[in-house]
């Protein structure tokens, strides 16, 4: 029996779909910045599509009223749509797809509202990263409804007055503080790194929910 196909796009070190890579029925592949999501054409009967196109030009931090940012945060985007308008050709359908960004950009301003809003620590990962996903999919139940209720990470950094960890705000060395992420330890070489890591909470929920 052939492996169901996962393409992962934007993605280097692929924690949103690392579940489905530890599963011996799918094959997952990672379409990265060595291969190019503009250059990339995807094989036939892809299985499902995650998407986690960069989000700096949606920043509300840097300009986002200016054209220049809207055309280059929609440059990933757009290719990413367009791959899975590929795989779609001919009659056949995903079982699943999704766009990922943060829940406080303006992807939404441009695409509309998202399918989905979650907190990593709905997911049992104590620390917050508002999220948003647009797409086709069977939506995750979430763990825990209050943040009271979640096992906490007193080794994490809380900026100022804050009362949670925010993933923003990590230093890459706190790979080392996080078990949920400590396969990744070779592949996270900077804070953007670390801060673009996946609740692995939310990804095994998403994985449980949308086989």
């Amino acid at each position: 029996m052939s492996k169901k196909i996962i393409l992962h796009l934007c993605a280097d070190i692929g924690s949103d779909s690392l579940f489905y890579h530890l599963d011996p029925d799918y094959e997952v592949i990672k379409v990265g910045i060595e291969i190019g999501v503009e250059n990339y054409h995807p094989p036939p009967n892809v299985y499902g599509v995650l998407c986690n196109p960069v989000c700096t030009h949606f920043s509300i931090a840097v300009g986002f009223d200016k054209e220049k940012d809207i055309e280059k945060g929609m440059f990933l985007v757009n290719h990413c749509f367009r791959v899975i308008k590929e795989c779609e050709q001919d009659g056949h359908k995903l079982k699943f797809w999704y766009m990922e960004n943060p829940a406080t950009g303006k992807l939404k301003d441009v695409i509309g509202a998202p399918v989905m809003i979650y907190q990593p620590w709905e997911f049992g990962s104590p620390w917050t990263k508002k999220t948003a996903l647009w797409g086709n999919f069977n939506i995750p139940e979430t763990i825990y409804k209050n943040w009271e209720d979640v096992p906490k990470n007193d080794k994490l950094y809380i900026r100022g007055k804050r009362k949670k960890p925010g993933l923003v705000y990590f230093h890459k060395s706190a790979v080392d503080l996080i078990p949920e992420f400590h396969w990744a330890r070779e592949f996270i070489k900077c804070d953007t790194d670390i801060r673009s890591m996946c609740s692995q909470g939310f990804a095994r929920a998403f994985y449980e929910a949308n086989k």
